[in-house]
């Protein structure tokens, strides 16, 4: 069993902080983890972000966001987990990439210096707007536009190349809110785009803490992507020890249901689709 998302951005980055997370692991019958922070906890990545606070044209918040992050060495972290591999933690090093519009030879470049075994692909940015920073930066916001332009977002970030796992695909509903004009169209294009290019689909349980109280992605985007053999990883988006493998048991019964019976795993950013997931 595996949990390939997990974040080290609330305690300090060393080598006892990675030793809890490991340990937890083991006790929740785990054989393997994946470090992915954000992107966005390195100053290597600030470039990318800063037009988001750009005063003329930026949310408060977001700007308050930017300027109290970005304060970690990119080199520093990928040395931490080579460490901790070397310590006989059973770990791939990752890394979650938020998709920005414009971004992609700069993401390439740095990605590209680095010994990661996967990339993460999520979005968490429409325009200039933060949607999951905090349920009020919803207020006055038009939820069906809302939904609309996070998949053409999304769609865009399946097509640059860049990630080997699409994180939280249905994020956009994080806070609860229920769009009144279909998007499956656009969700199954979606798919269809991330089974031609062999992407992964994370099943996660993240959202089960959350508002929308629900996995991502909602079971019957899980049944489509089993259609076409969209392969899978599993992940809990840890951001404390006690939550990784973080109702696993869910997501293989979830997943089993809809026809899946592996789960793909990644070294040296090759994918291997060989582990079988008991029940």
């Amino acid at each position: 069993m595996i949990d390939y998302h997990i974040h080290l951005e609330n305690g300090p980055y060393t080598l006892d902080w990675v030793y809890q997370f490991w340990h937890a692991a083991k006790k929740r019958g785990l054989t393997e983890i994946g470090i992915t922070e954000h992107c966005h906890k390195f100053r290597d990545f600030y470039p990318m972000f800063s037009y988001l606070a750009a005063e003329d044209d930026s949310y408060k918040y977001m700007r308050e966001w930017i300027k109290n992050d970005f304060r970690h060495s990119l080199e520093d972290y990928i040395n931490l987990l080579l460490q901790a591999r070397k310590e006989g933690i059973q770990l791939k090093i990752g890394l979650e990439i938020d998709y920005l519009p414009n971004s992609s030879e700069f993401v390439r470049n740095i990605i590209s210096q680095y010994p990661f075994d996967y990339i993460l692909g999520s979005v968490h940015v429409i325009g200039n707007w933060g949607f999951d920073y905090a349920p009020q930066v919803w207020e006055g916001k038009d939820v069906n536009q809302a939904y609309k332009e996070y998949y053409q977002v999304l769609s865009a970030a399946v097509n640059s190349r860049l990630f080997d796992i699409v994180a939280h695909f249905d994020l956009i509903k994080v806070f609860g809110h229920r769009n009144l004009v279909s998007v499956e169209p656009e969700i199954k294009s979606i798919l269809q785009k991330m089974a031609d290019n062999k992407l992964c689909l994370e099943i996660s349980s993240a959202g089960l803490r959350k508002p929308i109280n629900e996995l991502y992605p909602a079971e019957w985007i899980i049944e489509y992507a089993a259609k076409l053999q969209v392969p899978i990883t599993f992940a809990s988006d840890a951001h404390y020890p006690e939550d990784v493998g973080f109702e696993w048991e869910k997501l293989v019964s979830c997943v089993k249901k809809y026809g899946y019976r592996k789960v793909t795993r990644f070294s040296k950013r090759q994918a291997f689709s060989d582990t079988i997931i008991y029940v």
